[in-house]
């Protein structure tokens, strides 16, 4: 067991209700997705969401409700809180959450299906100073050599391989693990649609082993919507780096990475 630990943020699918919103079915006169922007939500909430699923294992991030009283067609409606969500600091294996929540808004008659989504990671955790092992790559929506909203990257899709470094590099581009969010229809993660918008919500947690522990994480996500049919993409690259000194209360930053990010508001 590492000392310092790190935990992909999870959900289940839902398709998200906004109020007033109704089921909607494309034409076959639409025909490709284009993004023409994406904002990076690390504060507050993340605003009403509508499922059918009965989500318990959110209940410590996320305020439910009946879908009803929040104008949503389906059963249940939730609220995920965003930034530093929830921390037990007094536990004998103390530990944080930090959850964020990219927002991607599409061009008229786009189709949401027709876009490719997804997230990619490169990681630093680090215990008393010394590097502790990255956990398992969860693949995304794309693989190898691949240009997300203009930038070209590198994706390594091996569920076998960890995460790579913060910084690393292959063949001079940018080396990243994917983590997932790759579609619409996933059913272990809380990725949402609308007709004009995709969206989901990740929440990485952070824990040690014991209060004394000094450790630290970095972590360098990139999420994209690439559009198709030459369509515009958008990309918010950012970090979070946790610091937590022993007994200490952590302290936790986000920066936007500009460099590769494409129509991102953070």
């Amino acid at each position: 067991m590492q000392s310092a630990k790190w935990m992909v943020g999870f959900g289940l699918v839902v398709l998200i209700g906004v109020v007033g919103w109704v089921l909607w079915a494309p034409t076959t006169a639409l025909a490709a997705c284009g993004c023409s922007a994406m904002t990076l939500k690390h504060s507050g909430t993340t605003g009403i969401m509508c499922t059918d699923n009965d989500l318990n294992f959110l209940k410590t991030e996320c305020d439910k409700f009946t879908g009803s009283a929040k104008g949503c067609i389906t059963k249940f409606a939730y609220e995920c809180r965003l930034g530093v969500n929830s921390q037990k600091l007094g536990n004998v294996k103390p530990y944080q959450k930090t959850g964020f929540q990219p927002v991607a808004t599409l061009k008229a008659s786009s189709i949401p299906s027709d876009c490719t989504i997804g997230q990619v990671l490169q990681e630093d955790i680090t215990s008393g100073g010394k590097r502790e092992a990255n956990p398992p790559i969860i693949p995304t929506s794309l693989s190898g050599l691949q240009s997300l909203a203009g930038h070209t990257v590198e994706i390594d899709n091996s569920s076998a391989n960890s995460f790579p470094a913060v910084g690393a590099t292959k063949a001079t581009n940018p080396f990243f693990g994917g983590d997932n969010y790759a579609s619409l229809a996933a059913t272990d993660v809380l990725i949402s649609e609308t007709p004009t918008t995709i969206s989901w919500w990740d929440n990485p947690d952070q824990s040690k082993d014991s209060q004394s522990e000094v450790a630290a994480w970095k972590f360098h996500f990139l999420s994209f919507v690439n559009g198709s049919a030459s369509q515009p993409s958008c990309a918010c690259a950012f970090t979070i780096e946790v610091d937590w000194n022993g007994k200490n209360a952590p302290t936790t930053k986000w920066t936007k990475d500009a460099g590769l990010s494409t129509n991102c508001t953070f």
